[in-house]
């Protein structure tokens, strides 16, 4: 591993401490501050991309409203890792560095964390401002960043002028203000939606001996217990908790211990809240906490180790699992996650796998499937238009919805994070700015060596299969649906193609389909009413061709794409069948997928 001479890390550090005492002074006289790279967040990302930058030769400032730096797995004490590890560690570099700082277990303690946090900044040099206010990015024409100034919580006013400026915050908020295209949760699919949101709840008492020898006792489909973290659907007690207040829901425990005994608890979600709204956020974490006391007293009855559980206090912040996603360059896909793509200009590994969780009281959260591995590259941390001189990494980073839920790990986000650090610093450099740089496969090419020698883990470029039955009929109809979040493939990536499907449920998938393809939320009851009625039942019998052919006809009148004819044979001269006869048995899953999926095409075609 690559690291920076340790005379060279000393001045750099003497540097930054005699540029802090000299802040007041340089404020006060007016004097912007100038630095070759300005990274705005506490979030881990945040603190690796800086590091990196610095690291690389490029004098570094980082930036942050929060008065503490960690982000989500210190303000949000996410203490639990959701790590890829087999065949091997695919997360190292600078993310290993920190997880050796804590301990290297799949859970960490939070203050160690936050040292941990700082002593990578100091060590590299990097100056640190926490707890700024009013932070307004500096935009000049013809469009570019060009720093950024804000309050420093001692009050003083201060312009720092930067060559370029890495977004790593958790929502991108100084991306946005400066112009960069976003969009909002599932949006871009035409769905008003995002996954939940936690609190996490801090409990003392939890005999964790206790706890971790009942575990075993009720075996592995109870809960997995090891000696920092539980987890599992503990026989089903979290999910018949009964909130107290509405909007809220109890989820298979994830348990993390502290180094001082407490235990940290994911698993309260939380829907309806706004995450750009500071207030919602507030009155979101103010009711959860009230909840909390409901749910340890529930969990004191019930689960083993928790009998004299209390309630200390949780998390100051939520764990917010999704808000923006930026239009970028290029995008993480689903696609790309299935086919476990990789490519030359990769300058990450992921792998975890694509699971979102929930995104209403109603539903349990979607498994997508579990890729082998898949690559990140640079230009999903650049905007698709908007000023130039600006990257976007974490969870706010370019990557689709559905692939969004493999990347939105942390251990990834550093890991592009960090390379994200290396690329600003060589454009520095070389004179650059990003767009241009990460367009040169020369530039990447280097991007990709200074991080080998750092030690991060790059894939191999291989061919590779994609996951799931890709052999089996009507395997590319599940792979255009799930995209679109239509379907799913599980842990175990089998979509159980042959399996029965009723009436109603390939209602209610086209209907889904004229909401993410078409864009025609308002056409969706119709349908249904449509099969309901051409059923002749209540739609729960199996579905059948004729069936079929009705509800798939109606739906493409609804959303303007009407066949000549009506019946199978109208759809099969249309090209919209796999067979030009109407099966004579029920469909099954995969044969009403090939349907949906012929009728989503149209929509792709379209849009």
């Amino acid at each position: 591993m690559s690291r920076a001479p340790a005379a060279t890390l000393m001045r750099r550090s003497i540097a930054a401490a005699l540029l802090v005492l000299l802040l007041g002074l340089g404020s006060a006289l007016g004097n912007p501050l100038g630095f070759d790279v300005l990274v705005y967040g506490s979030e881990p990302e945040a603190v690796v991309a800086a590091v990196a930058a610095a690291e690389e030769g490029a004098s570094v400032v980082l930036v942050a409203e929060a008065g503490r730096l960690g982000g989500l797995f210190v303000q949000g004490e996410l203490n639990v890792l959701d790590l890829k590890t087999q065949p091997h560690d695919y997360q190292l570099g600078l993310f290993e560095r920190w997880w050796a700082l804590v301990g290297r277990e799949e859970a960490f303690d939070v203050p160690l964390a936050e040292a941990a946090f700082h002593r990578l900044l100091a060590d590299a040099g990097v100056s640190t401002y926490l707890g700024a206010r009013d932070v307004v990015p500096h935009i000049v024409a013809p469009g570019l960043v060009t720093g950024a100034s804000f309050v420093s919580a001692a009050g003083a006013s201060v312009t720092v002028e930067a060559r370029q400026l890495i977004d790593a915050s958790g929502d991108a908020d100084l991306a946005a203000n400066a112009g960069v295209g976003f969009d909002l949760g599932w949006r871009a699919f035409g769905v008003d939606q995002r996954m939940a949101d936690t609190l996490v709840l801090n409990v003392e008492g939890v005999d964790w001996t206790a706890l971790t020898e009942g575990v075993r006792e009720r075996g592995r489909s109870y809960a997995i217990a090891k000696e920092w973290v539980v987890w599992g659907h503990f026989g089903g007690v979290p999910a018949a908790y009964q909130p107290t207040q509405p909007g809220m829901r109890l989820r298979g425990l994830n348990l993390g211990r502290q180094h001082d005994g407490t235990v940290f608890i994911n698993a309260l979600l939380l829907y309806g809240l706004d995450p750009l709204d500071p207030a919602s956020l507030a009155d979101g974490r103010a009711r959860a906490l009230v909840e909390g006391e409901h749910i340890v007293a529930y969990l004191a009855q019930h689960v083993p180790g928790f009998a004299r559980a209390r309630l200390s206090v949780a998390a100051e912040t939520l764990y917010v699992r999704e808000s923006r996603h930026l239009r970028s360059d290029c995008t993480l896909s689903a696609d790309d996650v299935f086919d476990n793509r990789v490519t030359p200009l990769d300058v990450a590994a992921g792998g975890y796998p694509m699971d979102a969780q929930s995104f209403t009281a109603h539903d349990s959260g979607f498994v997508y499937g579990v890729p082998e591995i898949y690559g990140g590259r640079l230009c999903m941390m650049l905007p698709d238009g908007g000023p130039a001189g600006i990257w976007v990494v974490g969870r706010s980073a370019g990557y689709d919805p559905v692939a969004f839920s493999s990347a939105r790990v942390v251990p990834f986000g550093m890991a592009m994070a960090e390379a994200a650090g290396v690329a600003a610093a060589l454009s520095v450099a070389a004179d650059r700015l990003p767009q241009s740089a990460a367009a040169d496969d020369t530039f990447v090419a280097a991007v990709r060596e200074r991080l080998r020698a750092r030690g991060a883990y790059l894939p191999d470029v291989a061919d590779r299969r994609p996951i799931g039955p890709h052999a089996a009929e009507h395997y590319d109809a599940f792979r255009v649906l799930v995209a679109r979040g239509l379907s799913v493939g599980g842990y175990d990536n089998d979509p159980r193609l042959t399996t029965d499907v009723s009436s109603l449920s390939f209602a209610y998938l086209l209907s889904n389909v004229a909401t993410r393809f078409f864009y025609r939320p308002d056409v969706g009851q119709a349908i249904v009413d449509v099969a309901v009625v051409a059923s002749g039942d209540d739609g729960s019998k199996p579905l059948t061709a004729d069936v079929a052919a009705v509800t798939l006809h109606a739906a493409l009148c609804l959303v303007g794409a009407c066949p000549e004819l009506d019946g199978w044979q109208g759809l099969s001269a249309a090209g919209l069948t796999w067979t030009d006869d109407p099966p004579v048995l029920p469909l099954n899953r995969g044969e009403a997928y090939s349907l949906a999926a012929a009728m989503a095409r149209i929509g792709l075609a379209l849009d």
